[in-house]
């Protein structure tokens, strides 16, 4: 036999293997994607994310103008601060830079301090463990007071919702 052949042989064969190797690797991740995709515990999170995005915090009363918002979506876990990578942006000095976290667990939404300098108030009374939340709380942070609503009974003006 031939020795152009014989490598003509070989590289149709490591061709071939690379092939299987690769059609191996997309049918892995395939199932892995269908397992997710069609798992009970995904439908169930698009479902809460569906119903618990249904919250906004509501500028109450500000004694800064510089913020500019008047309301916010809260799409749990909501990070409330004045850092650009909260979900909800406060501008206000007073506001620590990660100040307070929302969350929705079993249908109940609770607030929470993230050890900030100047502390959370929930209806004017100062928060130091995680809180639930009813529709109508005022939330106090830095200078500025958010009124917690849920459900689709507020009235708003979408151009005003921040995605932050």
């Amino acid at each position: 036999m031939d020795v152009e052949w014989v490598l003509f042989g070989l590289r149709i064969l490591a061709a071939l293997i690379l092939y299987a190797f690769l059609s191996l690797i997309a049918y892995v991740i395939w199932r892995d994607l269908r397992a997710v995709v069609g798992s009970p515990h995904a439908q169930d999170a698009a479902s809460t994310r569906s119903t618990d995005s249904l919250a906004w915090l509501v500028v109450d009363d500000a004694d800064t103008a510089s913020q500019t918002e008047a309301i916010f979506a809260v799409l749990p876990p909501a990070t409330l601060g004045r850092a650009q990578d909260n979900q909800i942006v406060l501008q206000d000095e007073w506001v620590s830079a990660y100040h307070a976290r929302i969350d929705s667990r079993e249908g109940i939404w609770w607030l929470t301090d993230l050890g900030s300098r100047n502390g959370t108030r929930l209806n004017d009374r100062l928060i130091t463990e995680t809180t639930p939340l009813a529709k109508g709380d005022i939330i106090g942070i830095g200078r500025l007071k958010l009124r917690f609503e849920t459900g689709d009974g507020i009235s708003h003006p979408h151009s005003h919702i921040s995605k932050a």
